[in-house]
């Protein structure tokens, strides 16, 4: 288990408070769109672009991949089991709950012939498994309901516990032609 550093928590425990003292005297402020592109390199290689942040992603070889890069599947779980173990961290500071140690970890179920239509089998996940460890010497209510608090206000935790609404805009184009 990761040892939290408390060093931080001070300076955590302000920023989220100037956060939350801004969302609610403008709460336009709390409003986004973020805007990510992704283009298609060699082979199954990817890499996309968000504000300044570039990520690539590639395939496994046994997919017809190079291997070299995580694939989507590493990043979307990462994000999930991150963004559960941060919140619980922002939980904890506004709480002034101490935590000694944090883990969080995750067993996700999936049948992968969806990826390639070869049953009527969903191509995503079919279950989640989340493990959620925690020292404190906080008594036990108080630390789970931290967690159930943070659990309720992570945006990854509800992409993937509740439907969203998603659509795609396919627009075809012919390549131009050199003249």
């Amino acid at each position: 288990m990761t040892q939290p550093d408390m060093r931080h928590a001070d300076k955590t425990g302000a920023a989220i408070q100037r956060t939350i003292k801004a969302f609610t005297r403008r709460p336009g402020c709390a409003r986004n769109t973020y805007k990510v592109t992704a283009q298609l390199g060699d082979g199954l290689r990817a890499t996309t672009h968000e504000h300044d942040w570039k990520i690539d992603f590639d395939m496994p070889v046994a997919l017809g991949g190079d291997g070299t890069w995580p694939t989507p599947g590493v990043y979307g779980r990462a994000a999930l089991v991150g963004c559960i173990a941060i919140g619980i961290r922002m939980e904890a500071v506004q709480g002034k709950l101490p935590l000694t140690a944090l883990s969080v970890s995750m067993e996700v179920d999936c049948d992968d012939r969806g990826l390639f239509g070869l049953a009527d089998v969903p191509p995503g996940y079919g279950g989640f498994r989340i493990g959620i460890m925690v020292e404190s010497p906080a008594p036990d209510a108080e630390v789970r309901a931290a967690i159930d608090r943070a659990l309720a206000r992570s945006p990854w935790y509800d992409v993937f516990a509740r439907a969203q609404n998603i659509r795609a805009d396919v627009t075809v184009a012919a390549p131009e032609m050199a003249g």
